[in-house]
């Protein structure tokens, strides 16, 4: 009976030894299984942070309407068209932001001030007429014709090249102050305006700062609509348009 008991014990023991193995293997096998896995999750997330790196900041394109750079290195495209339509009783403007003007004068207005548009869109006839005015003025003051041109073009843009015959620049003025100079950005509707403009999708598009980018002198009254989300980002980076136009094409290559 004795040596029953004692083998039961051996039995017993001999079974606890194999269950006791099993589980330390299979746990060790866990733990393997666990960090494996966990090498691919940490290779993806530094990853996902290298592709963020080259991410696009903003969802926008040189190509978008809006976006359009004119200057006197970049003509309007022939058989551009726009469509146009009356705002404030006399001025045309492209049709696309009318809403946005409409908003942003009426905030002003709200604020106790009195925006007044002096120009808006333009015919080519009547950008060139201007231009001619300017070079005149200065054929008068004893400049040569092709420096008479020259000079103009640092104050009128080249009849083909100005923003306002494309309908998306507006020349804005105080009511109370209507002279186009530098003294323009003292009155209190070229300082709100310098300030809220962005958020109607404009963006004050010849700043003194940037005249050497620019190619057009000082003008605290010509606005030009870009559309909300990029003018709110070129605010935040301090980016005239041919600024953002580069900044943007950098993400098209």
């Amino acid at each position: 009976m004795r040596k029953i008991i004692i083998r039961v014990i051996i039995i017993m023991i001999s079974i606890l030894a194999i269950i006791i193995s099993y589980n330390i293997n299979r746990n060790a096998n866990e733990v393997e299984e666990v960090q494996v896995a966990t090498i691919p999750i940490e290779e993806n997330i530094i990853d996902e942070e290298e592709n963020l790196e080259d991410k696009k900041p903003i969802d926008s394109n040189t190509s978008d309407w809006n976006l359009i750079l004119i200057n006197r290195n970049n003509a309007i495209p022939e058989n551009y068209e726009i469509e146009t339509t009356k705002i404030e009783k006399k001025w045309n403007i492209n049709v696309k932001i009318k809403e946005a003007t409409e908003l942003m004068l009426a905030d002003a207005r709200k604020e106790g001030l009195k925006p007044v548009i002096c120009s808006a869109y333009r015919t080519y006839a009547y950008q060139k007429n201007l231009f001619n005015k300017k070079v005149k003025e200065y054929r008068r003051n004893g400049y040569s014709q092709q420096n008479a041109e020259q000079e103009a073009s640092f104050w009128v843009a080249i009849p083909g090249t100005s923003e306002h015959e494309v309908g998306l620049a507006l020349d804005i003025v105080s009511e109370n102050y209507q002279i186009l100079d530098e003294n323009q950005e003292n009155t209190p509707v070229q300082k709100w305006l310098m300030e809220h403009c962005y958020e109607y999708g404009f963006i004050l598009r010849y700043p003194t700062s940037k005249k050497n980018i620019t190619n057009i002198n000082y003008e605290p009254w010509h606005y030009r609509y870009v559309g909300v989300k990029d003018a709110m980002f070129m605010k935040e980076k301090g980016f005239c348009l041919e600024e953002y136009i580069e900044f943007l094409k950098q993400y098209e290559k």
